[in-house]
């Protein structure tokens, strides 16, 4: 055999290249397909709690709402306190007369009297 008679063969060889069986791509894929690294197994997040000011809004109906409800106890609470017959002391006394400024808190002590 010499050289040239090599290469006919090699080149033979070269172009009439057999396809592999159905059979020995499915042991390949199998095998290829267990040494593959497994993923680490996805563990849910632990559920947050909510704080008790979102719990106390979702009892509301929301933020906003809460926020409005908040307002009107305030203002409710300050009308309470200083009943219509202290207003006076808010206005100093003052409120139709247009010439003179209006003192709002003439004095610091009328929150702790009694109306």
């Amino acid at each position: 055999m010499t050289t040239d008679d090599l290469d006919g063969l090699l080149a033979t060889a070269a172009r009439s290249r057999p396809d592999p069986s159905a059979a020995l791509m499915d042991r390949v894929l199998a095998d290829a397909l267990a040494l593959q690294p497994q993923p680490a197994a996805l563990r849910p997040a632990p559920a947050s709690r909510p704080s008790v000011l979102s719990r106390l809004a979702g009892l509301f109906g929301g933020g906003p709402v809460l926020a409005g409800v908040c307002s009107a106890a305030l203002v409710g609470g300050a009308l309470g306190y200083l009943s219509p017959g202290t207003y006076d002391y808010v206005t100093g006394g003052l409120a139709d007369t247009a010439s003179d400024p209006v003192e709002l808190f003439p004095t610091s002590d009328f929150l702790s009297s009694e109306g």
